[in-house]
């Protein structure tokens, strides 16, 4: 299904204009007008921002979804993508192409993301909803080819489909409204996800949580039960449980870089908090995994 993200941003860019002629010219080529399509699962809205409209909202049944940068596909403005990002950069050594498994499109901010920074990577892309994949293709730079493939299957399916030890990166970002359906948090689902790692690989999921974070510390059970490293990153209120937002899990078979991910997500306009070992089993505390329905 399609990904959500809270309204936390990573707030940049702005100034004034100092393209020259010609950029503007070229720039003129993206149209300011909000494009809106009911797909057979959301209203999708695409906003472009007031005089820079290569820079596009995606917005699904009023909540701001996906952000991307028709210019820049580097360029990150949702906090939790950074994060995501982060774990892009420091996977493998820089420019090093990656394989990429994506459970959720949403505005495939990620996937070109990772074809940007790593040329030659494959990204394999779950996007159940194949009107919003058209109209990322029209209206949020999504070029699909061989090295970036969209499934418009579930993502669970198209995850046990694939081959063991197959990906470096397998990345959870789908939701229905603001949960992640139930059969992408089990702990039957991410013993897939472990499965299709490489020994080196990372497997990272956003998740939207409200106090107290039940369904966040029900997932963090089952990856501690999957994989021997894991992290957890969120401001610092989300992990004590004074507001809810965005939580985002990393784990792995081999150790996590928990000393880069904490300086990077200190640095954020909104400072980040990485919580791993010890402390990530007492922020579990009783919670129990998810598991599958026995008809499922």
């Amino acid at each position: 299904m399609t990904s959500r993200s809270s309204r936390d941003r990573d707030r940049g860019g702005g100034g004034s204009d100092r393209r020259g002629p010609a950029r503007r010219r070229a720039d003129a080529r993206w149209s300011d007008g909000r494009v809106a399509v009911q797909t057979r699962f959301a209203l999708a809205e695409v906003i472009p921002e007031p005089g820079r409209p290569w820079r596009r909202l995606l917005r699904l049944d009023g909540e701001d979804c996906s952000h991307v940068d028709l210019r820049d596909a580097t360029r990150i403005e949702f906090a939790y993508v950074r994060r995501f990002a982060d774990v892009v950069d420091l996977l493998a050594p820089s420019g090093a192409a990656i394989d990429a498994l994506h459970l959720g499109g949403g505005g495939f901010t990620l996937p070109r993301y990772v074809a940007a920074t790593r040329p030659g990577s494959r990204s394999e892309v779950a996007e159940l909803d194949r009107d919003l994949v058209a109209l990322a293709q029209a209206e949020l730079g999504l070029q699909t080819g061989r090295e970036l493939r969209v499934r418009a299957y579930d993502a669970r399916e198209v995850l046990e489909r694939r081959a063991s030890v197959s990906a470096d990166l397998v990345v959870l970002d789908a939701f229905l409204g603001t949960l992640v359906p139930r059969h992408l948090r089990t702990a039957e689902f991410l013993a897939e996800a472990a499965r299709v790692l490489h020994p080196t690989g990372v497997f990272v999921a956003n998740m939207i949580d409200a106090p107290p974070p039940l369904a966040a510390r029900a997932l963090v059970a089952g990856v501690l039960g999957a994989f021997p490293h894991a992290a957890l990153i969120a401001t610092r209120k989300v992990l004590r449980g004074r507001q809810g937002g965005n939580l985002v899990v990393v784990a792995s078979p081999t150790p996590l870089p928990l000393a880069d991910l904490r300086r990077r997500a200190l640095a954020g306009p909104v400072p980040e908090l990485v919580v791993g070992g010890a402390e990530l089993a007492t922020w579990a505390g009783n919670a129990r995994p998810e598991h599958d329905q026995p008809d499922t």
